[in-house]
């Protein structure tokens, strides 16, 4: 019997959702950690931003690199193994970093960080397709991508705070006990995840005669991978340079425009509350969902580029988007589910994930090339409809991969 199959009780399923959360919430707390330092590192160590910079850039290419590897590490090994060797390289690099005497170290901290938030997405999701019941998963991948922004959200003010008052190694060390603390609980609640491909339990039938990289030849897999490259590009558009465009479009101040991106944000949290009960609730394809929230998300970005509102309406229409793509979070999620694992089974959800998940890398780290061109020539609105266009090719192969599956649901 295959584990996704399986039906657990409800107090098991919010045990491994909080578990699986907060896990996700150390990762994405890590991203923060260095680049929150940055005031104390430069003067420490004499760096320019150039070279502050690239601590950041060695982080997420690690990290980009990583997450498709390591889904073939994670589906080897288990993903409860897997967790637990992310947590410790996360605190290993923050003992790093605090232990630091030059910059070489501090290279080498960044470099053990990304190593360590590569495995996530393939061992979360492999632990929530594992080990919560189906009825419940979309409420769980609500709280996967609420959670990871609430660790972004906790990061700065923790080590600024810390750095304040008692320097920035107390502070970096206090961050490694984040980890720590983190993998305390999940190892304490290690049975919560009975379900662990390593444990050979579960599976589809014939799984293992299945060459490693079958997923490969998987069309939706390459659809779900380029769904996450369009949206993502698009999202990457707006966090990189949404200030500096609200500011020439619409005249705003830097905390207006800043303000802008802050109510995306918020909005994209409560919007992927609401995405979980959608996928509960709404006896839709999740690929329809999806479609309908990033319709409505192009549709904002294309308001904002046509100036018809002024500039008191900006922060309005950018957390209408942030609830579109909220609420598509979830049902996004659902759907890479329904398109690919029913097809490979639960033994190759970690490589699958990674590989999709790596997606996301590529299109964030590839839409400021591509658009800061654009906006060095003045095209600050033909920005925002370039985030429509990213955000519409989101929408057809979201349709494409629910079209591929619908056939085999009637």
């Amino acid at each position: 019997m295959s584990t996704d199959a399986k039906t657990f009780s409800r107090a098991h399923d919010l045990e491994a959702i909080a578990l699986v959360s907060s896990a996700h919430a150390a990762s994405h707390f890590y991203h923060l950690v260095i680049p929150s330092l940055f005031p104390w590192l430069m003067p420490h160590f004499g760096l320019s931003y150039t070279q502050a910079g690239a601590l950041m850039t060695a982080f997420f290419v690690t990290s980009a690199f990583g997450q498709a590897a390591s889904g073939f590490l994670v589906d080897k090994i288990g993903p409860k193994r897997g967790l637990y060797l992310g947590l410790l390289l996360l605190a290993s690099s923050a003992f790093v970093v605090g232990a630091s005497t030059h910059y070489g170290m501090l290279f080498v901290g960044a470099i053990l960080a990304g190593l360590g938030n590569c495995v996530f997405h393939p061992v979360d999701y492999s632990l929530m397709n594992m080990n919560i019941s189906e009825s419940r998963l979309g409420h769980a991948f609500a709280w996967h991508q609420i959670t990871g922004n609430v660790g972004w959200a906790l990061c700065p003010p923790f080590m600024v705070g810390l750095a304040s008052l008692w320097g920035w190694r107390v502070a970096a060390m206090a961050a490694a006990c984040v980890a720590l603390a983190v993998l305390a609980t999940v190892l304490w609640r290690r049975r919560t995840f009975a379900f662990d491909r390593f444990q050979k339990k579960g599976g589809a039938q014939g799984e293992g005669k299945q060459s490693a990289i079958a997923f490969l030849k998987v069309p939706a897999v390459w659809l779900c991978f380029f769904f996450f490259f369009f949206t993502s590009g698009a999202f990457g558009v707006l966090q990189s340079y949404g200030p500096g465009i609200f500011d020439k479009a619409y005249g705003l101040n830097l905390a207006e425009a800043s303000g802008a991106l802050t109510a995306f944000l918020i909005s994209a949290g409560v919007g992927g509350l609401a995405g979980g009960f959608c996928a509960q609730y709404l006896k839709v394809g999740s690929d329809r969902i999806v479609a309908v929230a990033f319709g409505m998300a192009a549709l904002m970005s294309i308001v904002l580029a046509t100036q018809w509102l002024d500039g008191f309406w900006v922060p309005v229409l950018m957390a209408l988007m942030g609830f579109g793509v909220g609420i598509a979070g979830p049902n996004r999620d659902l759907m890479i589910r329904k398109a690919t694992v029913s097809k490979l089974g639960v033994g190759q959800i970690a490589r699958i994930y990674g590989f999709v998940y790596c997606g996301m890398d590529c299109g964030q780290s590839l839409a400021p090339l591509v658009f800061g061109p654009l906006l060095d020539a003045g095209h600050f609105t033909m920005a925002l409809i370039g985030v429509a266009v990213l955000q519409t090719l989101g929408i057809f192969t979201a349709v494409n991969v629910g079209n591929r599956e619908r056939p085999k649901e009637k």
